[in-house]
C-alpha cells in the first residue's frame, strides 16, 4: 500500500530516506552472501523475487486521490530468502515500482520502512515464534505463517504508514482516511496470494525456502 505524500518537509524527507538506506546498509552488511553466491538457484530466486515483487505492485489501484493499494507479498519474499535478502529484493523492488507507477521517487524511504522491512521484519519474528511452539504439522507453517501471516501484514503495514502521517504531521492528500472496510477487503487477496505461493513452493520445491525445516516438518 502506498500513501502518497503530495508535501514533506526537508527534515522529515532526509530522515525517513536515511532511516531506509541506514536499515538497506545494515541487512546488506550483515547478509551472508557467501550462501547465495555459491548456489545458482539463490541468484534465481533472488532476481525472480525483485521482478516478482515489481510485478505484484504494480497491480495497483487507487482508491482515492493519494492511496494506492497493491498487493504486498513480503510475506512470500521473506519466507524464501529470508528477513536480510528478502528486504533488500524489497528495497530494489520499490525503486522500479516508483519509477515506473511514475510515484514521487522521494517516497521511497517512506514507502520501504512500510512496506518492506515491517512486514518483513513481523514475518520472521512470527517464523520463529511458530518454531517455538513445536508444530508437529506442516500446515501451521503454510497456513498459519503462509496465510495468516500474510493476511496480517495488510492492516499492519496500514496502521504503521498511517501513524506515521499522523505523529510526524505529514503533508499528504486531503479528505484521507483509513477505512476498515478497505483494509478487509485487501486481506483475503493477500492472504490467498502469499498461501498459495508459499505452499507450491514448500511442496514442490522445499529447498527454496529459506526459513522452511524439511527434516524437521516431514521426518515426523
Amino acid at each position: 500500500m502506498l500513501i502518497e505524500l503530495s508535501q514533506m518537509s526537508s527534515g522529515w524527507f532526509w530522515f525517513s530516506n536515511l532511516m531506509a538506506v541506514a536499515a538497506l546498509l545494515l541487512v546488506i552488511l550483515t547478509a551472508q552472501w557467501s550462501l547465495v553466491i555459491s548456489v545458482s538457484t539463490r541468484h534465481h530466486l533472488l532476481f525472480g523475487s525483485v521482478f516478482i515483487l515489481t510485478g505484484f505492485w504494480l497491480m495497483e489501484f487507487s482508491v482515492i486521490q493519494g492511496l494506492f493499494i497493491h498487493p504486498i507479498i513480503m510475506t512470500s519474499a521473506t519466507l524464501m530468502l529470508g528477513f536480510r535478502f528478502g528486504s533488500i529484493a524489497g528495497c530494489v523492488s520499490a525503486v522500479i515500482y516508483l519509477w515506473f507507477a511514475q510515484h514521487p521517487i522521494e517516497n521511497w524511504g517512506f514507502y520501504t520502512l512500510t512496506n518492506v522491512f515491517i512486514p518483513a521484519a513481523f514475518v520472521t519474528g512470527l517464523t520463529r515464534w511458530l518454531r517455538r511452539m513445536n508444530p508437529n504439522n506442516l500446515f501451521f507453517y503454510t497456513l498459519g505463517v503462509g496465510f495468516l501471516g500474510g493476511a496480517l501484514t495488510v492492516p499492519l503495514v496500514a496502521a504503521t504508514g498511517f501513524l506515521l502521517v499522523y505523529f510526524f504531521d505529514f503533508t499528504w492528500h486531503s479528505g484521507v482516511t483509513l477505512q476498515p472496510e478497505w483494509i478487509l477487503l485487501a486481506m483475503f487477496p493477500e492472504a490467498f496470494i502469499n498461501g498459495v505461493i508459499v505452499s507450491s513452493i514448500t511442496v514442490f520445491f522445499p529447498e527454496w525456502m529459506k526459513t522452511f525445516d524439511e527434516e524437521y516438518f516431514l521426518s515426523r
